[in-house]
């Protein structure tokens, strides 16, 4: 049902794109993004191995929008935990609204607020599946420079209940900034934005496998991990097409998030039309 639901918001959004009276008003982005490590929120998903990750996105100059994204494993096998990875080839599909508040005060705000749902199309939707309401808010001007922090709040519950797994809910909080590099002169082509996040997990990722009654995953309550970022963004001069690399290492501070640092670089080439 649910992805009957999500496919009809998308084709609705996709017809009213190709319509002649709503073309000015919609952009369609498609990006394909790729991955050395999969990396969600502190939890290496595949561990250690690449992932392909293409997504799709419909945006109204109203603020509303819709996405697929997608994320293929580089490789099969299992993860230390035993997961097979074929059975974390993941679709999340979102529905959003993204606007501006406090307009022209030093506490302008850009916000995005959504749903997400998380389908592991290889794994029975009640034991795998996820849902998320989010909040994602920056303040461009709240410094007066080139550091714009930003925040995040991630709901996250069970999309179906009855199966063998049992998710429990749980928030996550993000706090960090994005800083532009003064490289202009040096790179005037080649935009280098410094990222910082750090992140408290209040139980997202525990589960109970219900057939033998046990707390397989615990997730502490605590800080989790702290990420450092830097991407660049070129365009390609015969399609237009933005190219975004970047690399990021991660410091892992709770194992039952992670027991390990992370180092992994990423790339994506989009276009929108």
């Amino acid at each position: 049902m649910k992805k009957m639901v999500v496919l009809l918001v998308l084709c609705g959004l996709a017809a009213s794109a190709a319509a002649q009276e709503w073309t000015e008003g919609w952009t369609t982005t498609v990006d394909l993004g790729y991955t050395t490590k999969y990396i969600w929120r502190g939890f290496d998903i595949l561990d250690d191995v690449a992932a392909l990750q293409p997504s799709i996105d419909f945006a109204h100059e109203s603020g509303f929008g819709a996405n697929v994204w997608m994320s293929y494993p580089g490789s099969g096998g299992e993860t230390e935990s035993e997961m097979s990875r074929v059975n974390l080839t993941e679709y999340d599909y979102t529905l959003y609204y993204g606007s501006k508040a406090f307009a022209g005060a030093c506490w302008e705000t850009d916000y995005t607020v959504g749903w997400r749902y998380y389908d592991y199309i290889d794994t029975k939707s009640r034991d795998a599946d996820l849902q998320e309401f989010f909040i994602e808010a920056e303040m461009p001007m709240l410094t007066g420079n080139a550091i714009i922090p930003h925040v995040a709040i991630y709901h996250m519950w069970q999309a179906q209940s009855g199966g063998e797994i049992g998710t429990k809910t749980g928030q996550i909080y993000v706090l960090g900034f994005n800083y532009l590099l003064p490289t202009e002169e040096q790179l005037p082509d080649l935009p280098l934005t410094f990222s910082w996040d750090i992140v408290y997990n209040d139980g997202v990722g525990s589960y109970t496998d219900r057939l033998d009654q046990t707390d397989n995953s615990n997730v502490d309550n605590d800080w989790s991990h702290m990420v450092w970022g830097l991407k660049t963004q070129m365009t390609c001069p015969m399609t237009g097409a933005k190219v975004v690399p970047g690399v990021f290492f991660q410091n892992s501070f709770d194992d039952s998030v992670n027991k390990q640092d992370e180092f992994w670089a990423s790339v994506s080439y989009s276009f929108s039309f």
